[in-house]
């Protein structure tokens, strides 16, 4: 059986790196957010593309706009608070 893109799961860590990166924080700002290495949230970003089998970060807003992870008005509101 092909799982669909709805039955992927993703780690509460990767939804959190997810929602950063598509509401436009770079690799190193998500990193000093969520307390990890610039290299780290690399990995964390191949794997959620893997997962979704997306290749851009287009791809990526859209599905994150789908699924509810973000939305067209959060675009870097993000703080240590909020994730």
């Amino acid at each position: 059986m092909v799982k669909t893109k709805t039955e992927v799961k993703l780690t509460d860590r990767e939804k959190q790196v997810l929602s950063l990166l598509v509401d436009g924080y770079a690799n190193e700002e998500v990193g000093t957010l969520l307390t990890l290495s610039r290299r780290t949230v690399e990995a964390h970003r191949s794997r959620i593309m893997l997962k979704l089998n997306m290749h851009d970060l287009p791809s990526l807003v859209k599905y994150s706009i789908k699924v509810g992870l973000t939305n067209v008005d959060t675009h870097r509101t993000h703080d240590k608070t909020n994730l």
